[in-house]
């Protein structure tokens, strides 16, 4: 579970011959021509957003750009790339921007963001701003709620631009990262949870692996532990199940949500049974959506959180997916 990274570079090109040094970047570095907000839906940590201005600028700005290329490799190999070729002499001048960190959050943003300020100083930017004055010794703190395995470009309003190099910034964060999330939730405090799975057919890991698959690409927690145990279904009758542990900031209704997505197949189809406990209180479905309609079934409110799982995974991992279930339903066949 990644709670920071770093995020994409900025390289500024100072140059008369725009077009010849954007074909460079494009066909020698497999760069992409794109705009300043494509870049960052694009961008991973290893990634560089290259500006290519004019000549004769006092500083160079995002808004100086002729051209904006993506190339997916580190600022340094691409400066390496230039001065071993004929395109270093096209260049007037070359600045690097500063450095980005992407933090994720739950909770209150503004209570983060004076956190963030009590331990590193910095003005608050938006991107633009940030990039245009801040120097390659500076670091440019963005926060998002959004998984960080991938690219990120749904950041919230308030970046802090701070005066200090991104290796300071990312060894204070690795010490202060954790108590820095866990003082913005609401309640602050994480939850361990326990997930109980049970299938009548036996089929155990296959469910496990559809739950590792979902949780992880969701980066929804940490797992502590798993384990075969009894779960007591009815009195004086127990079945065997298998559990995992998850230690997560997201709440036991949150999980559950999940787990009842899981459940069921995109056509309807009950696979599994994924059982949660918090402090060894069993969560129901019915006590996830109080405000729920009137006659709405267990199935009805799965196809719901199946939806909303589906906007939060790429089109790749449902593809995944569903696969991962077509086979547990062919082994039923």
């Amino acid at each position: 579970m990644l709670l920071f990274r770093i995020g994409p570079r900025h390289l500024f090109l100072r140059t008369k011959n725009v077009d010849d040094v954007t074909d460079f970047l494009v066909s020698s570095l497999k760069g992409e021509v794109t705009d300043f907000w494509k870049a960052f839906e694009k961008a991973s940590e290893n990634s560089t957003i290259c500006y290519i201005t004019g000549i004769d600028l006092k500083k160079t700005y995002v808004e100086d750009a002729k051209k904006i290329v993506l190339v997916n490799d580190a600022s340094s190999s691409i400066l390496c790339s230039i001065i071993s070729s004929q395109t270093s002499r096209l260049l007037q001048k070359v600045d690097l921007g500063p450095a980005s960190v992407v933090m994720r959050v739950a909770g209150d943003e503004h209570k983060i963001v004076e956190k963030l300020k009590e331990i590193f100083g910095g003005k608050e930017v938006d991107w633009i701003e940030g990039i245009g004055i801040g120097e390659k010794d500076d670091t440019i703190i963005a926060l998002t709620r959004k998984v960080l395995a991938g690219p990120v470009a749904d950041f919230l309003d308030t970046k802090l631009l701070i005066s200090k190099p991104v290796r300071e910034i990312q060894d204070k964060l690795r010490l202060e990262g954790l108590r820095l999330i866990t003082q913005n939730l609401d309640d602050s405090q994480w939850y361990e949870l326990r997930i109980n799975i049970y299938d009548s057919y036996g089929d155990y890991f296959r469910h496990y692996d559809r739950l590792m698959f979902v949780l992880s690409k969701l980066e929804m927690g940490m797992v502590l532990g798993e384990s075969w145990t009894k779960d007591f279904a009815v009195m004086l009758y127990w079945v065997l199940t298998y559990q995992v542990r998850l230690f997560t900031f997201h709440t036991p209704a949150e999980i559950k949500k999940i787990l009842m997505a899981l459940e069921y197949s995109v056509e309807g189809d009950r696979l599994v049974d994924f059982d949660l406990y918090y402090k060894n209180k069993k969560i129901y479905w019915y006590d996830v959506n109080k405000d729920r309609g009137k006659g709405k079934s267990k199935l009805d409110e799965a196809k719901i959180y199946r939806q909303n799982l589906y906007e939060k995974l790429s089109s790749e991992d449902i593809k995944t997916l569903e696969e991962m279930e077509k086979t547990i339903r062919m082994k039923r066949s």
